[in-house]
Parts: C-alpha cells; structure tokens; sequence
C-alpha cells in the first residue's frame, strides 16, 4: 500500500517528466522512461523489462517513480494521420 509521501512523491516526479518532455524527447524518443528526483533511472523500449529492472533495483521507492513513454510526435500529428472512417 502506498503512503501518502509516496504519492506526493510520485506527483513530483511526473512534474517534473512534464516540465522536462522537450528534452527527454531528444534522448528518449520512442522509449519508457523511469524518473525520480528530478532524473531518469532507466529506461527502455520495453516496459515489462523497465518494470521489472525497477522492482529489482528500487522496490523501496518504487510507488514514488513516475513512468511514462516519451514520443516525438505530437498526438495532433498523429491522430492526422489516421485514416477517416
């Protein structure tokens, strides 16, 4: 069960993967990213091995990482590029 710090926690650092997206995006397009304290802790193309290089190096304060997919493309662009039904 997660407490309360580590919720605050987690809120900060999914802030912070917010605040820095046009920087993560150049070196982790098209890549999950794992952050805490203002840093990436690992990442990769795959998020069952992200997940589980986590629980294996930082289950401590595993409820406190942020993780998110960093894409290049806006998803205006994206959804453009949708073929209309």
């Amino acid at each position: 069960m997660e407490s309360g710090t580590d919720f605050f926690d987690f809120q900060r650092n999914n802030r912070w993967i917010i605040e820095n997206y046009n920087n993560l995006k150049k070196a982790y397009n098209n890549k999950w990213i794992a952050a805490s304290n203002n840093a990436v802790l690992d990442h990769d193309s795959d998020l069952k091995k992200l997940v589980k290089r986590l629980k294996t190096h930082y289950l401590e304060v595993y409820g406190q990482i942020a993780v998110e997919y960093i894409i290049s493309e806006e998803l205006e662009k994206l959804n453009e590029s949708r073929p209309q039904s």
